[in-house]
């Protein structure tokens, strides 16, 4: 009987995880094409900005995993030009920001992709300032921007004096 006390309890007070908390709390540590497509699958039916800019990144971290130069040139046109439209419909998004600058970061600049990389710095560190999300995705943020590869020092200097005043 107390099995069922603690499980009754359990769904009425526990919220359910959506698709795009759970996308989000594996981002960007994806590892494999497959992971990549199970995000996407489950994010595909969600319109939200958020989980349409998931996507995009699920799509950009599949080229990582192939080895055919004209299929990671297919995943990263098809990232990029999702993430933009994304970014265009919703220019004051932290968290589509923050998923741009992270791919911008990351992918090599031959590529010609890191054109807004210090506007959407600026934008998210103002959001995170005086935006609406919450403390700990304010935080998951500000940290994975610290663990990109190109971050400067006055940027990392930035977003750790951000940090602690959060």
């Amino acid at each position: 009987m107390k099995f069922f006390t603690v499980i009754l309890f359990y769904s009425l007070f526990s919220q359910p995880i959506s698709n795009v908390d759970r996308v989000r709390n594996k981002f960007p540590n994806i590892v494999s094409k497959d992971q990549a497509d199970a995000f996407i699958m489950e994010l595909k039916n969600d319109n939200s900005p958020e989980s349409k800019a998931y996507i995009a990144a699920m799509i950009f971290m599949k080229s990582r995993f192939v080895k055919f130069p004209f299929t990671k040139m297919k995943y990263f046109k098809e990232g990029k030009n999702l993430l933009d439209e994304t970014i265009l419909k919703n220019p004051e998004n932290i968290e589509i920001r923050y998923i741009r600058f992270l791919m911008q970061k990351e992918i090599p600049s031959f590529l010609g992709y890191d054109k807004n990389i210090n506007e959407d710095f600026e934008v998210i560190l103002n959001g995170v300032t005086i935006g609406r999300l919450n403390l700990d995705l304010k935080l998951k943020i500000l940290h994975n921007m610290l663990q990109v590869k190109d971050i400067t020092v006055m940027e990392e200097n930035r977003l750790n004096q951000l940090i602690k005043r959060l």
